[in-house]
């Protein structure tokens, strides 16, 4: 799937979710008219989308210093978007995606677990990560797709692991990373998206 058709993908996804709320009765709420115009340029931008576009490359060289903060209420669009794009970048999950638009939509109440990754004043990623018990549980982890490759996902866990608590994941991908920078598969989980990964770090193998 290259760009074109991947952008074309996002925006059909976005116009389920639109026509699931206005379904579900949204749609004689205050918001009515503006989801339906949000659908009605949704669509001509799908239609305008060129075949050839292949937009932006996959990866790029970070030539700046990469630092890490806080999320804050500003980000939540940013966080979305890259959310909703990274998602997509697997395509073995598109049909399960298909079927579940809403699965697309970042919560926002993890906002406040929330820290992102900054290059030039642009966010690149994010992660969000909660105390449960004696460790935290990852629940993010997300790259733009346009910035992977280039130790944004491997800065965000180092940020996380200067809390000095194990860190566990559900993962279902993404092994092969994880392993890259310590974690161990600890167990099965199941969700409704299928089985997944258990895995851990014990933070004092972080690599530098």
């Amino acid at each position: 799937m290259n760009m074109a058709e991947l952008k074309r993908f996002i925006i059909s996804i976005e116009i389920k979710a639109l026509e699931k709320t206005l379904v579900d009765g949204e749609g004689e709420s205050q918001f009515s008219e503006l989801i339906r115009d949000r659908i009605a340029n949704l669509k001509r931008e799908g239609e305008w989308i060129h075949r050839f576009d292949d937009g932006l490359p996959t990866s790029r060289f970070i030539s700046s210093v990469l630092v890490t903060r806080s999320a804050v209420t500003g980000d939540v669009d940013t966080i979305r978007d890259i959310y909703r794009r990274a998602s997509l970048t697997n395509e073995a999950d598109h049909d399960l995606i298909a079927t579940h638009p809403e699965w697309l939509v970042w919560d926002v109440a993890m906002l406040p677990f929330a820290h992102v990754a900054v290059v030039d004043g642009r966010i690149v990623g994010f992660a969000s990560s909660r105390q449960v018990d004696d460790f935290l549980e990852l629940e993010d982890l997300f790259t733009d797709p346009d910035w992977m490759r280039q130790g944004i996902a491997s800065a965000l866990i180092a940020d996380i692991a200067r809390r000095g608590l194990r860190i566990e994941v559900s993962a279902k991908h993404a092994k092969a990373f994880y392993e890259s920078v310590g974690f161990v598969v600890i167990g099965i989980a199941n969700s409704p998206g299928g089985p997944l990964l258990r895995m851990h770090l014990d933070v004092t193998r972080v690599r530098p």
